[in-house]
Parts: structure tokens; C-alpha cells; sequence
């Protein structure tokens, strides 16, 4: 009897340890990440706050492009290149889902809700007539995040923007994100 108890005792604490390793792998206490995307750069740091909850910190240097087909300024292309701030809360779900279909949760890896306030700088450089100013960005949003190798990930949002003007007008628009980044903590 007191053999089929250890052996049962030690196949449940294997068992046992093996889940939580798992949970582990998907529960990095804080993951660095360096990303690139088709209209910027930026690095962002992804802060465990509850089990499924993080606080996704970003800084980095995106692009704004514009055509201007109006009779004042004729027909040209514009962009501008400016720095971006943004916090982002996320909650992820459907994570013990996917451990249990032996799916990858190392890095962060899920599907996610978030809601995203930001700040886009002043531009660095712009062409003549593109002269944004900084402002500040609301977005909630649907999003999903993977692993792929080690070290990659992937990550698309998508959601509705929101930009408070300054007393004339607010701007909704819809937002779509992709990354590319390279897990470095």
C-alpha cells in the first residue's frame, strides 16, 4: 500500500509541476521585446500585474504618410517621422485553453482585449506642407500575440482609434497594428 501511495504521490506532484512549469512559461514576471513594423520601430516592455493581466509599455519612432490632391497644394506625397509613447493594459484569455491543446503560451503568446492611451510627438522631420502636432491616442482593441522559434514573436491589434482635438473636432478612425519582434528578456 505504501508504495502505491508514493507512486501515486509522485506521478501527482510530476503532473502537478509539469502544469505549473507551463503556467510559468506564459507568466514571465516582465518580457523586452524590440519590434518593427511596416510604418515604425519600438521597443516595449510587457509587465505581468495578475495572472492574465499585463501592462504593455512602448517607446518608439513611427511614420505618417499623407497624399495631397487639393487644388492649393497640388498632387504630392507627404510623411512626417515622429516618436511614440504609448501604455496599453492587456487581459488575456483562453490561455489553460490553449496549454491544454499543447498549443505555445511561452512569451506572452494568447489572444488579448486591451485598451491602449498614447502620445505622438512633434515631428522629427517632415516635408514642407505635413506638419502634425503632438497629440494624444485612445484605442481599445482585439489582438493576439505568438511565439515563433525562442526568441520571434508576432503580434497583431486591431481596434477603433480615438484622437480628442483641440476643441473643433475628434477623430475616430479604425487601427490596425502588425509586429515582428525579438524577445530579449
Amino acid at each position: 500500500m505504501t508504495k502505491k501511495l508514493l507512486t501515486l504521490s509522485t506521478v501527482f506532484l510530476f503532473v502537478c509541476l509539469h502544469a505549473s512549469a507551463q503556467e510559468d512559461l506564459w507568466r514571465k514576471p516582465g518580457q523586452l521585446k524590440a519590434n518593427i513594423s511596416l510604418v515604425g520601430a519600438n521597443v516595449n516592455y510587457e509587465l505581468r500585474l495578475l495572472k492574465y493581466a499585463t501592462l504593455n509599455l512602448e517607446a518608439g519612432i513611427e511614420m505618417g504618410v499623407s497624399y495631397s490632391n487639393g487644388s492649393y497644394l497640388g498632387e504630392e506625397w507627404e510623411f512626417a517621422l515622429y516618436p511614440v509613447f504609448s501604455a496599453e493594459f492587456r487581459q488575456y484569455y483562453g490561455i489553460a485553453r490553449r496549454a491544454e491543446r499543447n498549443k505555445r503560451i511561452d512569451n506572452n503568446a494568447g489572444n488579448f482585449f486591451s485598451f491602449t492611451g498614447g502620445y505622438q510627438g512633434s515631428p522629427i522631420t517632415t516635408t514642407d506642407y505635413y506638419s502634425p502636432r503632438g497629440t494624444a491616442v485612445f484605442t481599445p482593441a482585439w489582438g493576439m500575440q505568438r511565439s515563433w522559434g525562442r526568441h520571434f514573436s508576432f503580434e497583431a491589434r486591431f481596434g477603433v482609434s480615438f484622437v480628442p482635438d483641440d476643441g473643433y473636432s475628434n477623430s475616430v478612425y479604425p487601427s490596425a497594428r502588425i509586429n515582428f519582434g525579438y524577445v530579449i528578456l
